[in-house]
């Protein structure tokens, strides 16, 4: 009898467990995994609304929209990217990010004066009179690159469009042309320093494009936001 017990409770045990093994992901109750989710820090119409498409559309993600007023440190929990919009007030953004364990890309001049990833001030604009619609690869063997050489427009037309002057530590993808001191799009890696010194709590990355240019941008410039994203969240 007491044989027959034992072998009645392991085939129980095996039977629960086969039961556990081929559950549907996600019949748990638990929280979806973070590799899917994205904190957009912006607006949800707009410019931004084509952005947060993209994010859902190419990339798969579920994106969170959060107004820069609304935002707080814990927004970040469970996000396993956080897109910061040039439209965001960068004085209610700051460093809120820097010791965050979350990949940022930044589109917001002023948040790498903030975070470090530049020197104070060093960071500005094409506008106006200045406006452009191309940039130069500087590093075309970088995945951040998409596989893109030399002079790429990345607008259709002449547009707003950020850059920066990253520290030593940074890569260097592109940057405005004939100006290299002024780099449209690089980012740091996980566990590098900044120009403050400080070591980089995730992957970084500054890209140039301003909120209402969205619709102005060419297939080769969404081939380096793709790109961007897929660096940041250590796909590429």
């Amino acid at each position: 009898m007491k044989r027959f017990l034992v072998a009645i409770v392991a085939v129980m045990m095996l039977l629960s467990l086969m039961a556990c093994n081929s559950a549907p992901a996600g019949s748990s109750g638990a929280p979806a995994a973070a590799g899917n989710k994205v904190l957009f820090v912006g607006r949800d119409s707009g410019g931004d609304g084509i952005t947060a498409k993209r994010l859902k559309q190419e990339h798969g993600l579920e994106v969170t929209v959060v107004a820069d007023k609304e935002l707080t440190a814990e927004k970040a929990n469970g996000m396993a990217l956080i897109y910061v919009s040039e439209s965001v007030n960068s004085n209610k953004i700051k460093d809120i990010f820097v010791n965050i364990p979350v990949p940022v890309v930044y589109a917001e001049p002023q948040s790498t004066s903030d975070t470090g990833m530049t020197d104070v001030e060093a960071y500005g604009s094409l506008t106006g009179g200045n406006a452009a619609k191309t940039i130069e690869i500087k590093d075309g063997s970088s995945p951040l690159a998409a596989g893109l050489q030399g002079k790429i427009d990345v607008y259709k037309d002449n547009g707003k469009m950020g850059f920066a002057i990253p520290g030593k530590e940074a890569i260097v993808v592109a940057t405005v042309p004939g100006e290299d001191q002024k780099a449209t799009i690089f980012a740091y890696d996980k566990g590098v320093k900044n120009v403050k010194g400080n070591t980089v709590a995730a992957r970084e990355v500054y890209f140039y494009m301003f909120e209402g240019e969205e619709i102005n941008q060419t297939d080769d410039g969404w081939k380096l936001f793709d790109a961007a994203v897929q660096w940041a969240l250590g796909k590429k």
